[in-house]
């Protein structure tokens, strides 16, 4: 499978609703090894600044868009983005392969119509950026930047707008992998392998056991992956177990929902004798989880269970609980860019009320003494400080710990946590709290 077709089957996926990582993943091994770089570059860049593609789409097509084809539509959005976005990707090449992707699909009446928007677009839209990269309103940065405008608007009535601006901005920066080093793992060797397999990594000024990348290459391939050396996570997710180890004093730590446990695998690796109970709701998130841990040799000392969070019950009341609610993914919008074209305000609003109810649940289990990481990757002060707050409120025991490590992407919450600004490629928007429960 060449690349522009692949990009163009996994965008049909995503549009469907898959989840871009997981569908490219599926056909990987069959896009030509050559053309895998292209089919990713494509695709992302296409759900990045998805809006804007449309909005180009509606500008420049001669026909009432909303009546194309899925097959014509989705060849459009990837051309225009392919033009815009592809610097040294010829021209002819990207539109004769659209071409024939339609003509294949059997769209044959649309031919004529994707070469002559195609060209419009590669003609005209210069000028037409230049005006949205210049202007100073909101709505036309965050479509530029590809935000989704009620998200931007959001953010200029909890914050102020030049801080909204900010945060349209570094949402939609370009970001790139980051791989956290396990236990024992020499970081200037890791390097002196990764680069000799061809690729680029550096030491991360940040945290000692990160190397950053330039790229974002396919985990399997990395070196050193399936000995369990290194696993692909941002920055901002590493901080967040680092903190939640530099405070435990010993008993039980509780991951309440620990997803495809990568924050589980962190705290297993860094605290050798810790005992580890991770929940979580998908039995295929506890799949993954439970092979992490065998990559990682910690099967052992961690216990899964598949279930609420919100009705388990743990072996002993925890020392620690980490609790990485659900919530928007709004922080990781530059890394899963599908993720904002399908949220919506109603749906911040019901992750606020689960994750009281799980902040709620999380202070009833704990033991007197012990501390909790509340954290989302949501930049939405409805789905961080406003449910701190409100939870404090009603239990006097808890009281606010400081971050132990400090930096110029951390901003100090409004009035409770951390929230991580999503400043370099590396670290993706973040939010954290740490409590503690008197005795």
């Amino acid at each position: 499978m060449r690349g522009l077709e692949a990009a163009l089957a996994v965008y049909g996926e995503v549009r469907d609703g898959a989840f871009a990582s997981e569908a490219l993943r599926k056909i990987y091994t069959n896009i030509a090894p050559g053309d895998r770089k292209l089919a990713a570059t494509l695709l992302y860049c296409t759900l990045r600044r998805q809006s804007l593609w449309k909005t180009m789409l509606m500008k420049y097509c001669k026909r009432d868009a909303r009546g194309l084809s899925q097959l014509t539509s989705n060849a459009l959005m990837i051309g225009i983005a392919g033009i815009v976005e592809l610097k040294h990707f010829a021209l002819p090449v990207l539109i004769n392969g659209l071409v024939q992707a339609i003509k294949n699909g059997g769209e044959q009446k649309d031919i004529g119509l994707v070469n002559a928007v195609l060209h419009t677009v590669a003609d005209e839209s210069r000028g037409f950026l230049e005006e949205l990269k210049k202007s100073s309103a909101l709505r036309d940065q965050a479509l530029y930047r590809g935000v989704p405008g009620w998200a931007a608007a959001q953010w200029s009535k909890e914050l102020s707008i030049p801080e909204a601006k900010r945060l349209v901005r570094a949402s939609g920066m370009k970001t790139y992998l980051s791989l956290r080093l396990s236990r024992g793992v020499d970081r200037a060797a890791y390097i002196a392998e990764y680069n000799a397999s061809g690729r680029l990594g550096w030491a991360s000024p940040f945290l000692e056991y990160s190397v950053r990348t330039a790229a974002n290459p396919y985990p399997l391939e990395l070196p050193g992956f399936g000995e369990g050396k290194i696993m692909p996570q941002s920055e901002s997710s590493m901080l967040a177990a680092e903190m939640l180890a530099r405070r435990w004093r010993g008993g039980l730590i509780l991951d309440m929902c620990c997803g495809r446990g990568v924050k589980t695998g962190q705290l297993a690796d860094i605290l050798p004798d810790a005992e580890i109970e991770a929940w979580d709701l998908s039995e295929g998130k506890i799949r993954s989880a439970r092979f992490e841990m065998m990559r990682l040799r910690a099967e052992k000392r961690v216990k899964f269970k598949t279930g609420d969070a919100l009705e388990l019950s743990a072996g002993e009341a925890p020392a620690a609980i980490l609790l990485d609610a659900p919530c928007s993914g709004s922080g990781t919008w530059g890394r899963h860019p599908e993720s904002k074209w399908r949220c919506t305000p109603e749906q911040v609003t019901g992750n606020s009320e689960l994750q009281k109810k799980l902040l709620e649940r999380a202070v009833t289990l704990l033991a007197p003494g012990g501390v909790i990481l509340y954290s989302t990757c949501s930049l939405f002060r409805d789905e961080n400080e406003k449910v701190v707050a409100e939870v404090m409120g009603r239990h006097p025991e808890l009281v606010e710990l400081p971050p132990e490590r400090t930096a110029g992407f951390m901003l100090k919450g409004k009035p409770y946590g951390t929230t991580i600004v999503p400043a370099l490629p590396w670290v993706d928007g973040f939010y954290m709290a740490m409590l503690a429960k008197r005795r």
